[in-house]
């Protein structure tokens, strides 16, 4: 138990290698003396020798627990290291006061403190996430970092990193990138149960590492060893152990209390399983690592203000692989397959609500959810002439996006008129999609290690993906109709409504598809320059990105090239004792156009939307339609556009900048305390897409085309919000672009402000070492994330349009909306360890206390350009101004208890999440006025609280 928890708890800022999921061991013993390492799990085996000043370095190693080898200059030593994924772990004769015999337990060093560090990085392992009380997700993993938060819940169980938005991170397993490229959300989901570590970067990270603004999240896989070994485990989660969140109310006009949310129907309960084998097909040469994983998950809802009742059940089986092969020394050859395709099949009946009981004479809906695909992974490490060190990797990877149902040819209707919005008819899932994402990468990395001056850690390399999305999409039943009352006004869409009637309807189409590519590469290089013996670290490095989007006709419609990013960053021991260290880092991130935008903007999409009084509803729920409310809305008109009428010819790269200032110190050989600041910020660098109409015909009519009125054409083009837009229009209307029809639109002509988003943090961190009976780790960060532009997508509607959200869709919706963003939480504090209670049986503890999210109010507007067509989707006090929500506390326990009778091969925990129950409100009702400007009582009532108390059992058994 010793043993695990110190390895568990060794966590601490880290260095990043050109392989991603690697490490190294370095340190300082006699000069020109020979180091050797070899891994106690594999005899996989590496030498170097020490330079003229004693420093030696061995990278590129697999995670795990190594022997080294080395001359202390009288005699040999010889000492066990344990090499995480990211990290250096100091072993050598010269460890300044904090000696390795102090972290030593059963043999192994641990070393707190990393001098070649200047990133912000945390590193889990299994052992670790073993003893703590985790959901078995990464985005788990990822909140136990300082700097990270818990994003909406329309976008799922996803974190935000360093107030970016929840879809601008980074996923890697085994340097593979599983990320969704289409809109930046769900990555492909990998068995929990195959993962061995995680690296969890909050900020500052090297330049090997892009495409995202938001964190990083890299994991490798387990290995096989030496040894065989095999065991399987089950992890249970009891309906009976799932407490309800609260009933959410409201008061009507009348003062009446009306149901908006009923929860006390929910239930959850899920049953996994893992069996697993590992060992060697030939000793010391080839290795494998094989799971299979079966999954029984079923979670039921009441939805729609009490009158429908959900349950999803998903029992697809998921697997994965390893094959490790070593042909011979300083080489490595690694295969890894995982298949995560799963579907979740929805059924719905109607529920009735006074006597709380599902309806089982209708007949129910039902609806599945598409997801996953197979990934695979290729990887290459050789090391040559003991200082050059090539990695090359190829992989593959599929993800299914299909959305259907057995309602899939009934129209959509849901109906907003008693208040609450209830669904009548149709694929309760609003859309019908038949849809794809495929992935295939290579990357190429070097590294190179010289002296010169001090000594240098030279490294560069090259990736590239080459991404496909396929997407048909169309509302159920081809159409979309959604019932409201008539406001107090009488006016719906710039027209009154007269004569007997029971509301209005609005009616929506929407046909989109196509095969849309997306071709991105990169190169780095970066120097890890170490001088004045060993004390100052300086990590200097560039990034170049280009990346290319192809529309429905395969034309590219947006290229951006030499987008160049530098990362600098320095660590310094202040003392020169390894005890205190000092560092500091600047960094620009870029991030690519994500693919949905080739869909919604240039795959000629069809997206309309007229009103109509309603005259009444058909037994089918299906609206009688009466006469037609003002114009057509033309959103999108079917055809593929000009390229150059779509994006500003001048259109700059997207990027954040960062600095990363910190300081870690000893305080004594088991307690460390640190201290970093961060500031992050996009200053009118992001892109979104705008509405250009009004500045179109200004142009016009100062250039040579009095008779053109750009009214109703809704053309938006994708630009950087806050800048002029070079583009083409077809002024003269003969079918053709012209010289003369180039119109620079500029900042006044447009009216949009900049897009700025920007975040400050203070971070305070407490990590108690493993001493033999408890280590724990703490951290406060105080941070403010304010602007008028979250990020990739937006969480006051749950709009998932990567890139081209409504946000700066006209110059209207842009008013008040510089504020405190969705992911601002003025103050967080956590803390989690463990504590050996007996040899046997260990607590383990995970907290959080954080201050809530900021408030809007939403409001309709008569839009200067659109008019009402947008809805309630207008800010109508500033940004986050109109309160928070509330503080939230989760106290998390686990109970691990393993017999010694059993040799350490049976496990058995117990962990209880949210103990005390807390249900704190982590979101509310945000639409202050309804779509005719009268009070929205709704206004203010819960939709979101802090997951309730529920419990998880779990048994393991190896051998």
């Amino acid at each position: 138990m010793a043993l695990v928890l110190s390895l568990a708890f060794s966590v601490s800022s880290t260095t990043v290698f050109a392989q991603q999921t690697a490490g190294a061991i370095y340190g300082k013993v006699a000069a020109g003396s020979t180091v050797t390492v070899e891994s106690t799990g594999t005899g996989y085996k590496r030498s170097a020798t020490a330079s003229a000043e004693g420093n030696y370095r061995i990278g590129s190693l697999p995670p795990g627990t190594y022997k080294v080898t080395y001359s202390d200059g009288s005699a040999t030593q010889t000492k066990e290291a344990d090499v995480a994924i990211g990290s250096s772990t100091l072993v050598g004769s010269e460890t300044g006061v904090l000696e390795l015999e102090k972290f030593v337990v059963g043999g192994l060093s641990v070393n707190p403190v990393d001098f070649s560090s200047t990133e912000s990085v945390s590193v889990f392992n299994e052992k670790q996430i073993d003893l703590l009380p985790i959901a078995r997700n990464p985005s788990s993993i990822a909140l136990l970092a300082p700097g990270t938060t818990l994003g909406d819940t329309a976008f799922g169980n996803l974190v935000s990193f360093g107030g970016a938005s929840v879809a601008e991170n980074a996923y890697f397993v085994n340097g593979f990138n599983i990320s969704n490229f289409r809109n930046g959300l769900d990555p492909a989901t990998v068995p929990f149960e195959f993962y061995s570590q995680f690296e969890v970067k909050t900020g500052a990270y090297s330049a090997e590492f892009g495409r995202s603004t938001g964190g990083v999240i890299s994991a490798s896989t387990k290995s096989g060893t030496n040894e065989y070994k095999a065991g399987a485990n089950v992890y249970f989660q009891p309906s009976s152990g799932y407490e309800n969140r609260p009933d959410s109310y409201y008061k009507d006009a009348a003062g009446q209390m009306q149901l908006l949310t009923y929860n006390g129907g929910d239930k959850r309960e899920q049953l996994t399983s893992n069996v697993f084998a590992s060992g060697p097909l030939l000793k010391n040469k080839i290795f494998f690592y094989g799971l299979y994983q079966t999954r029984d998950i079923s979670q039921t809802d009441v939805i729609s203000a009490g009158t429908q009742i959900l349950t999803q059940e998903s029992d697809d089986p998921f697997w994965g692989a390893k094959l490790d092969i070593v042909p011979f020394d300083n080489h490595r050859l690694e295969f890894t397959a995982f298949k995560d395709k799963s579907r979740v099949t929805g059924t719905q009946y109607p529920y009735v609500f006074a006597n709380r009981a599902v309806d089982r004479t209708a007949t129910p809906s039902y609806q599945y959810t598409d997801r996953g695909g197979e990934t695979k992974i290729g990887r290459y490490t050789g090391t040559f002439f003991e200082n050059l060190t090539i990695s090359a990797l190829y992989g593959k990877s599929e993800q299914d996006l299909t959305d259907s149902g057995s309602l899939d040819t009934t129209p959509y209707v849901l109906d907003g008129r008693s208040g609450p919005l209830n669904y009548v008819t149709g694929n309760p899932n609003g859309t019908i999609a038949t849809a794809s994402d495929e992935r295939e990468a290579m990357r190429l990395d070097a590294e190179y290690t010289f002296t010169l001056a001090g000594n240098h850690r030279l490294r560069a390399g090259f990736d590239r993906e080459d991404n496909i999305s396929k997407d048909v999409t169309t509302y159920s039943g081809n159409v979309y109709f959604r019932y409201y009352n008539v406001p107090s006004s009488g006016v719906v869409n710039g027209a009154t409504v007269t004569g007997s009637n029971v509301g209005y309807v609005r009616e929506r189409l929407l046909q989109q598809g196509g095969n849309f590519k997306v071709k991105s590469d990169a190169w780095y290089l970066e120097d890890n320059w170490t001088l004045m013996n060993d004390r100052l670290n300086l990590r200097l490095g560039v990034r170049n990105e280009s990346f290319e989007n192809l529309n429905g006709a395969d034309e590219s419609f947006i290229t951006i090239k030499d987008q160049k990013a530098p990362r600098l960053g320095a660590s310094y021991d202040l003392f020169g004792n390894k005890k205190t260290k000092v560092y500091m880092n600047f960094g620009r991130y870029h991030l690519p156009v994500a693919s949905n935008t080739n869909v919604r903007l240039a795959g000629g999409e069809l997206f309309t939307q007229d009103f109509y009084v309603l005259n009444s509803v058909g037994a089918d729920g299906l609206p009688v339609k009466g006469a037609k409310l003002g114009g057509t809305v033309v959103l999108g008109d079917g055809t593929v556009g000009d390229t150059r009428t779509l994006v500003d010819l001048d259109i700059a790269s997207m990027y954040q900048d960062e600095w990363v200032l910190g300081a870690q110190h000893a305080l004594s050989k088991d307690l460390l305390v640190g201290v970093r600041f961060t500031s992050r910020e996009i200053a009118g660098t992001a892109m979104d897409d705008m509405l250009v109409d009004h500045a179109l015909t200004e142009w016009a009519h100062a250039n040579g085309f009095p008779a053109f009125d750009g009214s109703g054409l809704n053309h938006y083009v994708l630009a950087n919000p806050g800048r002029a837009i070079r583009t083409f229009w077809d002024f003269s209307e003969n079918g053709t672009l012209e010289a003369n029809e180039e119109a620079i639109l500029t900042t006044d002509m447009l009216d949009y402000p900049e897009a700025i988003r920007k975040y400050y943090a203070v971070e305070l961190t407490l990590e108690k070492v493993w001493n033999g009976k408890w280590s724990a780790q703490a951290s406060y960060t105080w941070s403010q994330s304010y602007g008028n532009y979250e990020g990739w997508v937006l969480s006051d509607n749950g709009q998932d349009d990567a890139g081209i959200t409504q946000l700066f869709d006209t110059p209207d919706l842009t008013i008040n909306t510089y504020g405190k963003l969705p992911n601002d939480r003025r103050h967080q504090f956590k803390a989690f360890g463990a504590y050996a209670l007996t040899p046997e049986l260990s607590l383990g503890v995970n907290m959080l206390l954080s201050s809530g999210r900021p408030i809007n109010q939403l409001v309709p507007y008569d839009d200067a350009i659109l008019g009402g067509a947008y809805g309630v989707s207008y800010l109508g006090v500033p940004r986050g101004s109109a309160g928070t929500t509330d503080w939230q506390f989760n106290t998390d326990l686990s109970l691990v208890y393993r017999p010694k009778w059993s040799k350490d091969r049976l496990t058995f925990t117990f962990d209880m999440f949210n103990v005390l129950n807390g249900r704190a409100v982590t979101e509310v009702f945000e639409s202050y006025q309804d779509d005719g400007g009268d009070l929205d009582y709704r206004y203010g009532a819960p939709t979101s609280w802090q997951a309730p108390r529920y419990m998880r059992l779990s048994a393991s058994f190896e051998y």
